[in-house]
């Protein structure tokens, strides 16, 4: 994906996975973020993150969408949506 505006500038899709501790084990929940870089998407995920209050967490991965992810995702620059 890539949005193109003014104040956001170039912007791509990331799919994150991000585990967090429970009972039984580990959950593991994939957001797609929409922001220039890697590391822009490590800190918007982690800045959303803390101000739900959620501290107890890794973030295991963060690699660029697929084509076929990107097309089904239609993220706003800026953006981040739960994938499951």
């Amino acid at each position: 994906m890539q949005c193109n505006t003014e104040s956001e500038g170039m912007q791509v899709a990331f799919v994150t996975t991000v585990s967090f501790p429970d009972r039984d084990g580990v959950v593991q929940l994939q957001y797609a973020v929409a922001a220039g870089n890697e590391r822009e998407a490590r800190r918007e995920i982690e800045r959303r993150l803390i101000n739900q209050e959620l501290y107890n967490y890794s973030i295991a991965d963060i690699r660029l969408a697929t084509s076929s992810e990107v097309a089904s995702l239609a993220l706003k620059p800026g953006a981040i949506k739960l994938l499951n």
